[in-house]
């Protein structure tokens, strides 16, 4: 299966229909087949999914994997922050990368950091794999649902604009942490804004897992 660019697709795998297809649009950018697909119609049918029924989720996660595996799909990039710690898939019948994988690769790097999230389940993502990888890391955790259902409403600037995210950007000046980590791929859409007001480092977890997927990828095409 090929979809706009070069070799086997990538199966785009998030919460929502917004994530998978802004993580396809990213991809295609860098010249990367992609198709996407969505566990879920709306966050907050995500949400439900991963607060009130992960098995089931975790189930549906696994059944999609093995039909894609089947139809010849070799690399998938899961691009939800939040299924990423509700969904285990480090023994997965296809290669994922997921947000843990940047998690992994990032928080040795850094002492401390403020990480905005699209909800608890993402933060819980974040600590879990600091506590394996970085134990000293300092994180100051900020969930906000609200902010991932405005920016699926259309108007990414004035959800922005509308959130506590520019005051709390402001406190992590204040606190010296080292950077901002974007830990909801949601919140990939508000890189510029973000950028433009903020002083610390900004680190965006989809923008990394973009890059990492077109590495798997090209590495999958090199050696077919």
């Amino acid at each position: 299966m090929t979809t706009n660019g070069t070799g086997p697709a990538v199966a785009v795998i998030a919460g929502t229909p917004y994530d998978s297809g802004l993580g396809v649009e990213l991809l295609r950018a860098e010249g990367v087949s992609a198709h996407p697909y969505a566990m879920a119609a709306s966050p907050d049918e995500q949400d439900r999914l991963q607060y009130q029924a992960p098995e089931t989720l975790a189930d549906a996660f696994h059944r999609r994997l093995a039909a894609l595996r089947a139809d010849g799909t070799e690399q998938v990039m899961l691009f939800c922050n939040s299924m990423s710690a509700v969904v285990d898939h480090d023994d997965a019948v296809l290669p994922v990368v997921s947000p843990v994988t940047v998690y992994a690769e990032l928080l040795p790097k850094l002492a401390s950091s403020l990480v905005v999230t699209g909800n608890a389940q993402a933060l819980l993502g974040f600590e879990r794999t600091a506590l394996r990888t970085a134990p000293g890391h300092r994180m100051l955790g900020v969930s906000d649902p609200a902010l991932v259902r405005g920016i699926e409403a259309g108007d990414v600037a004035a959800a922005f604009a509308a959130s506590h995210l520019p005051t709390t950007l402001r406190l992590a000046r204040q606190l010296g942490l080292d950077a901002v980590v974007l830990a909801c791929t949601h919140f990939t859409a508000l890189l510029p804004l973000i950028t433009a007001v903020c002083d610390l480092p900004v680190i965006d977890v989809g923008t990394r897992l973009v890059e990492l997927t077109k590495l798997a990828a090209t590495g999958s095409a090199d050696h077919g």
